[in-house]
């Protein structure tokens, strides 16, 4: 039987240098002592020995014992906390420790354990069967042995390849993970994240519902997901990149019972290929889009233009006398220069979405992109134009704002810019033909001299031009208060009584002549002209109506068109109040008109301004009613006070049984709301015979007047107190 356990010692024996496994027996009892050492020795073992608990700290200390027994009451110092002192050195944290005691209470054995005792032998000792126990034990810590230093190679390649394992039990929600789950994670070793509830918590609230939602999905598909996420760091303000990977345990009933998964932190591949992205599709010295990222854009652009019909425009930018800056002050000049030149240009452009593109496009990708090619050339592409003449204004402005002179160290520069454009598809319907055309106009325009812009297409660059200098003439007349206010009279139709005036802008061009405001009205509203233009109507009518009133005139209300940019970009409520307040006008006589399309734009905040409106006092009034598309459902909602009914079913009022069905709706409408209605373009007697049959309120039009200027409508006002106007209609 002793042959046995030896060799069986020999089996477990730990793998080191040592010929027999070491075993430190601590007792007082010399003859326990010799008994004990003549069993252990003949089965294999080496045994080392002490008498007290001091004695068996040093002896461990000196020899690292593979196994100790360790009696439990002894003098000196006892077992227990022998035991206690053995478990805080290093070594002594997973040695196995049979504890020999003849106390019996479950007190002592529970105190055994607590210190840290591997298991007990209670005496008498059986020293035949000692060896035995010895043997087990000694098999079981190579057991533990062997699982810790697996654990600790898994923990080590986990860290390594920044990898952990985690468990969620889906019916308790309790969340089990590795080492290296928390230390992805950024959690202390003393925070604790029991459940997965507290994991999702973890994440970026921006990602946070896609991982639950992924992960519920997968439960419930009985299917394998990944998901990258991020989280922020706990050691500064960094954000890291995670990502998760995870399967449902399912048994065969096809229950799910478990999620069983990994975790990785990326952070650094994702900003390796971050930085791989960036050199393949930005330039290094300014960090704009390159050629690469550019080509891909103008093709996408150009994808998007053939959906939805649209234009867009190419600007092939070159500086002028560039070369000299970096010959005379050296290329860290010159890339401190370029530098500069593309942040103005990244600012005009956007700035310039209110002239050239839809800043409200649902397509993200849709927006301009300024790109250098290398050297001192630039591209510009604008996503989306109205027309030809928007990149024109576009040019204009880069040409200005480059050449305000650069401060370059010590040296102020100055350089200008060369600019060729060309705009799809009338110059080219491929993105190399668009390219190439925008390059060879920009060769033309240096030709014709440098700082300056030119179209691929003459005729556009012409009309462009042409248009350029309206602009500009608009611009001087608004300026110098050269435009015209005239006045259309607005008729009761029931009494023939002079009801109210709307005012409207003319424009008399020294060298055109008349402007049409069908041709400068839309080209203030892509410039932004109309915002001075509309305060500059809004206060030459209002204090107009004032002085007519201040000279005997019956008070009358005064309708002045408001657009929609001058609705959306503008203060309106402060523009309202500073000309009431400066004419002096009573409120009540002021009616703004605004189209039922601009309201639907955004029926909230129409809804919002309109009541700002209405509380300062005044009336608002929906123009061109009948014109735009699910009105009807939000009409009930607006705080307005008249419909205009659109001329466009007034005209064919005669002759067209839709448009009186139409007309007859709209005011039978409008009464049940309460709403005055007023007809536009009533030019004949038969409409407005038909008009005043449908109990239409008030008439505008040709039939009663054209719009007038002041000394003109002074003197037809003056004519029809001696001439009613009601006689001209019939009344």
């Amino acid at each position: 039987m002793l042959e046995a356990v030896t060799q069986a010692v020999q089996m477990v024996m730990p793998n080191t240098q040592r010929d027999r496994p070491i075993v430190l027996h601590v007792d007082d009892d010399i003859a326990s002592l010799m008994m004990a050492e003549g069993a252990l020795e003949d089965a294999g073992f080496e045994v080392v020995q002490a008498a007290d608990g001091i004695q068996a700290i040093a002896s461990f200390k000196e020899h690292e014992p593979d196994l100790i027994i360790m009696d439990a009451v002894m003098p000196v110092m006892d077992g227990f906390e022998a035991i206690s002192g053995i478990r805080q050195l290093m070594s002594g944290a997973h040695v196995p420790i049979l504890m020999i005691t003849g106390l019996d209470d479950l007190d002592s054995i529970t105190r055994a354990y607590d210190e840290g005792a591997t298991d007990f032998l209670t005496k008498p000792i059986n020293f035949f069967i000692l060896p035995h126990r010895v043997q087990y034990m000694l098999r079981s810590k190579l057991t533990a042995d062997a699982l810790r230093s697996s654990q600790a190679k898994l923990d080590n390649a986990q860290r390594i390849a920044r990898l952990g394992n985690w468990e969620w039990c889906l019916a308790s929600n309790h969340l089990s993970w590795s080492r290296e789950f928390g230390r992805v994670l950024g959690l202390q070793q003393d925070d604790t994240m029991d459940t997965w509830v507290e994991f999702l918590d973890r994440i970026e609230e921006s990602d946070r519902h896609n991982v639950r939602l992924i992960a519920e999905q997968s439960v419930e598909e009985r299917q394998p997901f990944n998901i990258e996420f991020s989280t922020p760091s706990l050691n500064d303000d960094s954000v890291r990149r995670i990502r998760l990977e995870a399967e449902p345990h399912c048994p065969d009933d096809g229950h799910c019972t478990h999620m069983l998964g990994t975790i990785q932190d990326i952070t650094e591949r994702t900003n390796a290929q971050r930085q791989i992205h960036n050199l393949a599709y930005y330039d290094l010295v300014t960090g704009l889009p390159n050629r690469a990222q550019l080509n891909e854009q103008l093709r996408y652009t150009l994808k998007l233009a053939r959906r939805n019909d649209a234009k867009f425009a190419v600007l092939f930018l070159d500086l002028d006398h560039f070369k000299q800056v970096n010959d005379t002050l050296g290329h860290d000049a010159g890339d401190d220069l370029l530098k500069q030149v593309s942040a103005r240009l990244t600012g005009v452009v956007r700035d310039s979405d209110m002239v050239s593109g839809n800043n409200d496009t649902e397509e993200p990708d849709s927006q301009h992109t300024v790109a250098r090619l290398g050297g001192d050339e630039f591209v510009v592409l604008l996503g989306q134009v109205n027309r030809a003449e928007d990149a024109a204004r576009v040019a204009e402005r880069i040409a200005q704002t480059i050449s305000v002179p650069y401060q370059i160290g010590s040296n102020t520069v100055s350089v200008t810019t060369t600019i060729g454009i060309s705009v799809f598809p009338s110059d080219g319907v491929t993105p190399e033909a668009l390219m190439k055309n925008a390059d060879v106009a920009m060769y033309h325009a240096k030709e014709s001299g440098r700082n300056g812009y030119q179209f691929y297409s003459r005729e556009i660059h012409e009309q462009a031009l042409e248009r350029f200098s309206l602009e500009g003439d608009l611009r001087s007349a608004i300026e110098n208060e050269e435009l015209t206010v005239v006045y259309q009279p607005k008729l009761d139709m029931t009494t023939g009584a002079l009801s109210g005036m709307e005012a409207l802008v003319r424009w008399y061009h020294p060298s055109k002549g008349n402007v049409s405001p069908t041709e400068f009205i839309p080209l203030a509203e892509e410039t932004g002209l109309i915002l001075p233009l509309g305060r500059w109507v809004l206060s030459h009518a209002c204090e107009q109506m004032q002085r007519w009133i201040d000279a005997g005139m019956a008070p009358m209300s005064i309708a002045v068109n408001c657009s929609s940019v001058q609705f959306t970009h503008s203060d309106m409520i402060e523009d309202i109040n500073q000309a009431i307040g400066h004419s002096g006008l009573d409120p009540r006589l002021l009616e703004i008109e605004l189209t039922e399309s601009l309201l639907l734009q955004d029926i909230e905040k129409g809804i919002k301004i309109l009541r700002s409106m209405k509380a300062l006092g005044i009336q608002v009034a929906i123009d061109d009613f009948g014109t735009g598309f699910s009105s009807l459902s939000y009409l009930k909602r607006l705080p307005v006070d008249k419909l205009k009914i659109d001329r466009s079913f007034v005209k064919d009022l005669c002759i067209d049984p839709g448009d009186v069905a139409i007309v007859s709706a709209i005011i039978t409408l409008s009464h049940n709301l309460h709403l005055t209605v007023v007809a536009e373009g009533v030019e004949t007697q038969q409409q407005f015979d038909i008009l005043r049959g449908f109990d239409c309120n008030e008439a505008q039009g040709y039939l009663i007047s054209h719009p007038m200027a002041v000394d003109e409508l002074e003197q037809w006002m003056a004519n029809n107190a001696t001439t009613p106007v009601k006689k001209a209609v019939g009344l």
